[in-house]
């Protein structure tokens, strides 16, 4: 049996989320609607894309939109002529927020989301079941529902490690991500010891120092929640 308070609280929050959100299209795609109903919904040019684009810098595969309980994330599928959120350039995955405007190379498309205009008491967005979330908009992170008090340069590393969905983080990638004042030129040492640092506060906070994986000769993951 889930503890007491967890269950009622997550189970109105996945009520909630069942609105789906939608691509809308503009310039040739205008008057067409795409709901992100699927896991993961391809974009690009060729046939079986489940958003096709007759652009012609479109790639055949060019980006996804992966769909998830608290949030809709962008992706370019290396794609030759790029993808824009706002006007700048999606590197790696991109969390979609209402309103934001998607370019596909030249194509245009708005994201609408429902639950955006939704009220919702705030502790309703937070996943209590989980040993480590991370708001990325509010740039804030949690542990079983309860705020963590990062430094900075803790919750980037974090919200890095989240947002790659348990997959392995170089060091190069965490340089880059953590240090961009730097251009990633840090040393084995700054990033070990902030992953040491990081640690021993998930520890503290119940969500165990073993949330970060390292992975000999690769870099780290975030273990995923069983």
């Amino acid at each position: 049996m889930a503890p007491a308070g967890r269950s009622d609280d997550l189970g109105a929050g996945a009520r909630r989320r069942r609105q789906v959100a939608a691509l809308v299209g503009a310039g040739p795609l205008a008057g067409q609607r795409f709901p992100l109903e699927r896991d993961l919904t391809i974009i690009g040019r060729a046939d079986d894309c489940d958003i096709q684009v007759t652009d012609s810098l479109a790639s055949r595969r060019h980006a996804q939109v992966r769909r998830e309980p608290w949030r809709y994330v962008l992706e370019d599928l290396g794609s030759r002529n790029g993808t824009l959120v706002n006007g700048e350039t999606v590197a790696g995955e991109r969390p979609l927020q209402h309103g934001d405007t998607v370019h596909v190379a030249t194509t245009p498309l708005r994201f609408e989301d429902p639950d955006a205009t939704v009220p919702m008491a705030r502790d309703s967005l937070r996943p209590v079941h989980l040993p480590v979330w991370v708001n990325a908009t509010t740039g804030e992170a949690f542990a079983f529902g309860q705020q963590l008090e990062l430094a900075p340069k803790e919750l980037a590393l974090l919200t890095l490690l989240y947002e790659r969905a348990g997959a392995v983080c170089d060091k190069d990638a965490i340089a880059r991500a953590v240090w961009p004042e730097y251009g990633g030129a840090v040393s084995d040492y700054n990033i070990e010891t902030l992953v040491s640092r990081l640690r021993s506060k998930l520890a503290q906070s119940g969500a165990g120092a073993d949330a970060i994986v390292t992975v000999k000769k690769r870099g780290y993951r975030l273990r995923s929640a069983e």
